[in-house]
């Protein structure tokens, strides 16, 4: 064992290649738990698409140990806050407990890992999953946001949809699943995370005996070149009352240094209070709210923009979001505009790095994306030692305009975005 009892921040790989990043939070009677299993849908064929987020369901279906019913009794016995989520690149399923309750949570996390994927049980789920992408194509935000990553990536895999389709989750066989279950959940391929109440002597030797007989799989993600280009595409939703539009374009990868850079240009531009388009557009009344995330992954990254707006004001939103973001691009930021957005970042870090769960988020996807254990010290320093010229060196090597891409839903059937 190379981290010492002693140590706060720690990372450790067990001989069967699970990786462990933890931090121990002297004083917090909590501790939170998550695997961070680095496939998602990107990863998955054609034809089995929504796999990933499928198998995150099948996962609380029950194991070779404990029935579905039992899984859930377990962790309400413990008084467990538990959930998992799958997104692009990644699925993680996490808990959050008092301390003397980590042994079982552990057990029951690294038990559920390896689940039974009963027959009965996949088509069973199959009819949740299939109702759920249903519900989520009458959410105009959430399926506009769908359609914008597989018109901003095109053939690129971050462009495959999470969910996938009625038809790929109606037709999928349970044997492919299972099939990539052991292709894509390996101890070489899952983080653990942990923050809180914890002890690394115990811990260790907990994890070993747990995922003793995990075996590996692939690791990581197939890389596949990017090259973003400008497009538009308006979709006719005549039982719309408004026009909700996604704007996307080029942002660094999330292994770049410029990250930190990337994500102070999302704020100045675009946070939901103090922005140069909240005070253009939310404060003149042309949008309820608007907002810029930045968003990397293993391949490219991407600034994402989303309001939706009367259909009579929608073009001269657009046409006001695409001069600031012109603006920034040319004139970059002053030094009080990127003090106040670094305020905001630092605040963020710091109070949520004082939740036992927000920090278990942080390390696990941290390390996935720079491949080290980061302190809420770190973190604060990378944010505060973003320049002006870094933001400029951004802005120029990721010209918000050369990659603009936009994706509209609503009664409008055609939008001029220049």
């Amino acid at each position: 064992m190379s981290v010492r009892s002693n140590e706060l921040l720690g990372v450790e790989k067990l001989p069967n290649g699970l990786t462990v990043v933890g931090q121990r939070m002297p004083g917090v009677e909590s501790v939170a738990i998550c695997f961070h299993v680095r496939t998602g849908s990107r990863d998955e064929p054609q034809d089995i698409a929504g796999v990933s987020h499928f198998l995150e369901h099948m996962m609380f279906k029950g194991t070779t140990r404990r029935s579905a019913v039992d899984i859930s009794r377990e962790f309400e016995e413990m008084g467990a806050e538990f959930n998992a989520f799958t997104w692009v690149e990644s699925t993680v399923y996490y808990a959050r407990v008092l301390g003397d309750q980590l042994p079982r949570a552990v057990d029951l996390l690294a038990d559920m890992m390896r689940p039974a994927l009963d027959e009965k049980e996949f088509e069973t789920e199959k009819g949740v999953i299939i109702e759920e992408i249903a519900r989520s194509e009458d959410q105009p935000a959430h399926e506009l946001i769908h359609q914008l990553f597989a018109n901003f990536f095109e053939s690129h895999p971050l462009g495959n949809s999470v969910l996938g389709t009625q038809d790929t989750i109606r037709n999928m066989p349970v044997h492919r699943m299972r099939e990539y279950h052991q292709r894509r959940y390996g101890a070489n391929n899952i983080i653990f995370g942990i923050a809180g109440n914890f002890d690394w002597d115990k811990l260790l030797p907990m994890l070993e005996e747990v995922t003793r007989g995990w075996e590996p799989s692939e690791e990581g993600h197939q890389k596949v070149e990017f090259k973003p280009t400008p497009k538009v595409r308006v979709d006719l939703k005549p039982q719309f009352q408004q026009e909700h539009i996604a704007i996307a374009s080029s942002a660094p990868k999330q292994d770049e240094d410029d990250t930190w850079a990337a994500e102070l240009v999302a704020s100045v531009l675009g946070d939901s209070t103090g922005s140069r388009l909240f005070w253009e557009v939310t404060q003149k009344g042309l949008v309820d709210s608007i907002e810029t995330e930045y968003y990397g992954f293993d391949d490219a990254g991407l600034y994402l923009t989303y309001f939706s707006t009367s259909p009579d004001r929608a073009e001269e939103v657009l046409r006001v979001v695409r001069q600031e973001m012109q603006k920034l691009q040319q004139d970059g930021v002053d030094q009080d505009e990127l003090d106040r957005a670094k305020v905001k970042a630092v605040a963020d870090i710091v109070i949520g790095g004082e939740a036992s769960h927000r920090r278990m988020f942080e390390l696990a996807s941290l390390y996935v994306a720079k491949s080290k254990a980061m302190s809420v010290d770190e973190i604060v320093d990378s944010i505060e030692s973003v320049s002006q010229e870094d933001i400029r060196r951004v802005l120029e090597r990721y010209p918000f305009t050369e990659t603009f891409t936009v994706q509209a839903a609503g009664p409008l059937s055609d939008l001029n975005v220049s």
